[in-house]
């Protein structure tokens, strides 16, 4: 599957308050702005829309399970296929000057729309950020792969084409008995229909190998071959050694369905004892892509050590 990340560096013109986790705001006024430049009926239901196979806007957020799909037949909405990670840092106040900075991560064919992401970025700096009178306007400085620079704001061009790379399961050449996973933003697994107020690892690796079978299936022309119900029995067998999780209650409001939304989860660090070698290619690729609920929010960030 191939996947390409980016940084985005903001600098604001104004005073600018931000809440802690800024994943809700700017994911929302990310939509907002990509749905304002791409549409060209704002006032109609995205459902009855005439353009809705072709609309990059839909593709991006209210991606479409293809028709003749195989698998999640019963759901008509598939994972999106991009994940914005906010800063992890708590700062909340931004003075003109100050630098906003950013992950993008994008897997297949959304690639592709780069170009839009990047518009997008521009009109939501230049309506500004936050609320109220803590609303301020941003200006997009650059947009960065690595220490390569693919977009400058001053000269609104893009200097260089992203690098692709390919996610792949490639099999750990050692054996791996013992890892310790830091939950960076709030993690949030639904298991039984409930979420699930502690991370047992074959909890997390369900709710993983799911992410990670759909991501691919949809967003790529080879999809992963994995073996599930293997893989889960296995993941019952590895025990929680240590874990110091916090529950952290955070809700974001819906524009669309005009109501708030609980999105509270887990952070912290737990460590996972067993036979966990052969895990360890999924749990790679779930660095990259996040595990749970929430992902386009940046939500299930997660970083892997090894022994």
């Amino acid at each position: 599957m191939k996947i390409s990340e980016l940084t985005i560096y903001l600098k604001a013109k104004e005073n600018v308050i931000l809440p802690p986790y800024k994943g809700s705001v700017l994911r929302g006024a990310f939509g907002y702005a990509l749905r304002k430049i791409s549409c060209p009926f704002p006032e109609k239901d995205c459902e009855k829309c005439l353009l809705k196979s072709k609309c990059v806007y839909i593709y991006l957020f209210e991606t479409k399970r293809p028709e003749g799909s195989a698998i999640m037949r019963k759901y008509e909405t598939i994972p999106h296929p991009f994940v914005l990670e906010p800063p992890l840092n708590t700062k909340t106040d931004y003075k003109p000057g100050d630098l906003l900075s950013f992950n993008l991560i994008l897997f297949g064919n959304a690639i592709d729309y780069l170009p839009y992401f990047i518009y997008a970025f521009e009109q939501m700096a230049e309506k500004g950020l936050g609320k109220g009178k803590n609303r301020g306007k941003l200006v997009v400085q650059s947009i960065k792969q690595g220490r390569k620079i693919i977009y400058d704001g001053a000269s609104k061009t893009i200097k260089e084409k992203i690098k692709e790379k390919e996610l792949k399961i490639q099999n750990s050449k050692k054996e791996v008995n013992q890892v310790v996973i830091k939950f960076l933003t709030p993690v949030r697994i639904v298991y039984q229909g409930k979420v699930a107020k502690n991370l047992d690892f074959h909890i997390l690796i369900r709710s993983l190998l799911r992410r990670i079978g759909l991501l691919s299936y949809f967003y790529s022309s080879k999809p992963f071959k994995i073996e599930y119900k293997k893989l889960i029995e296995q993941a019952l067998s590895v025990k929680i050694t240590k874990a110091e999780l916090t529950h952290l209650d955070w809700c974001r409001y819906s524009t669309r369905q005009e109501q708030l939304i609980k999105m509270d989860g887990l952070v912290g660090e737990v460590v996972y004892q067993g036979n966990l070698s052969q895990f360890i290619p999924y749990l790679k690729i779930g660095e990259k892509i996040h595990v749970g609920k929430g992902t386009t929010f940046g939500l299930g960030k997660y970083q892997l050590k090894l022994g």
